[in-house]
């Protein structure tokens, strides 16, 4: 069995007798490489195990010839260097500001990782400043003309009072609302909830930029803001949230899959890999986790930034107080849903606390062992 680079891809290659009699298609398979038949892409020419990412293909590393090595060795130090870039914390990167203000060296850093790429997603800690980041990122493009900014609700004032404070060259930035036309502007922010109502009006403009605030509000494909969203074009991308893996890492894919298409570019080998995906006699259970340090790597090497709080604590004002200024439009309804959500969870978590104590009362190890598997 050899492992070969071919036309851009990892190959596993060996006769029958090797791959299928003695098993040694279970090698590339537990590595994680895809079979394809004979007929089908990426080599239409042979049935074979291939990846394109190096990550995957290291684990085979003693297989590979001279030339798939000198390949993984290159495509390692690139990998090495992107990672590091990922949690830099300072760079040397000239990015323009308005009077009087000034980047924080990490915010500089994470403006520098999002330079290298096309797409990128912004997984810093809450409160390390992703706005701020963003919007660096349009500073240093003088050309970008049409940005459209989706976000909640709730952070659409903020996020012009942002803008505003932070562009420095002339901007028209205008805030979309349900209730008016929408606005004709440079940069125009948007909340997921009316995104449906101006469909036709987003998809008429060629967007440089995309920003998506606290996208793991598309955490579900199946949901019609996640399929909206996965709809627009930009020339680059820009998606933010504090918490890359919200639950499980199959929340991860509508998110990754948009900003790096080449990477995550197949849903069930990305399923089998980090989500543990079993079939459990009903259908596919994808709920689990597997391999995530290297799928922390592998974010980490194509389009994830992200920093702790503890990393560059020294960098940060002792404490930062900012007034959220919420509108007068609907706003009320979205903090009260918000609110009784809360509280259905804080409910639902008593009840099942309750059934725990119950379940030990009982004396019945099955019980209590199904009580405390539905608390966690």
């Amino acid at each position: 069995m050899k492992l070969k680079y071919i036309e851009g891809h990892f190959v596993v290659t060996g006769s029958v007798q090797e791959m299928v009699y003695q098993g040694g298609k279970d090698v590339p398979k537990a590595a994680g490489f895809r079979y394809s038949a004979e007929g089908e892409q990426p080599l239409p020419k042979y049935a074979l195990w291939w990846t394109d990412d190096p990550s995957i293909a290291v684990a085979l590393v003693r297989y590979a010839t001279d030339k798939a090595k000198a390949t993984l060795h290159k495509m390692d130090d690139e990998r090495g260097k992107a990672i590091e870039a990922s949690r830099a914390t300072s760079a040397t990167l000239d990015v323009p500001a308005p009077e009087g203000l000034e980047y924080l060296p990490f915010q500089l850093a994470g403006i520098a990782y999002a330079q290298a790429r096309p797409n990128t997603l912004f997984g810093d800690e809450m409160g390390l400043g992703k706005t701020i980041e963003a919007i660096g990122v349009i500073n240093c493009h003088g050309a970008i003309a049409q940005v459209l900014v989706i976000c909640p609700a709730t952070v659409k004032l903020n996020w012009k009072r942002e803008l505003d404070k932070w562009l420095t060259r002339p901007t028209r930035v205008e805030v979309a609302y349900a209730n008016q036309p929408f606005p004709k502007a440079d940069i125009i922010i948007i909340n997921y909830d009316i995104l449906a109502k101006f469909e036709t009006e987003i998809r008429a403009r060629k967007l440089d930029i995309l920003i998506v605030d606290e996208c793991h509000y598309i955490k579900n494909q199946k949901t019609k803001r996640s399929r909206q969203v996965k709809a627009l074009q930009a020339d680059r991308k820009l998606y933010l949230t504090g918490t890359p893996i919200v639950n499980r890492p199959i929340e991860l894919w509508p998110i990754i899959s948009q900003l790096d298409p080449q990477t995550f570019n197949h849903f069930w080998t990305y399923a089998r890999r980090y989500c543990s995906a079993k079939h459990n006699g009903f259908g596919w259970d994808m709920k689990g986790a597997s391999n995530l340090p290297e799928l922390q790597k592998k974010l980490r090497s194509t389009i994830m930034v992200r920093r702790l709080k503890s990393e560059v604590l020294k960098e940060l004002s002792p404490k930062v107080r900012q007034v959220i200024e919420l509108p007068a439009n609907g706003a009320r309804k979205v903090v009260e849903a918000e609110r009784k959500a809360l509280a259905k969870s804080e409910d639902k978590l008593a009840a099942l606390k309750a059934a725990v104590e119950l379940a030990k009362a009982s004396d019945d190890p099955e019980e209590y062992a199904q009580a405390v598997r539905a608390l966690k």
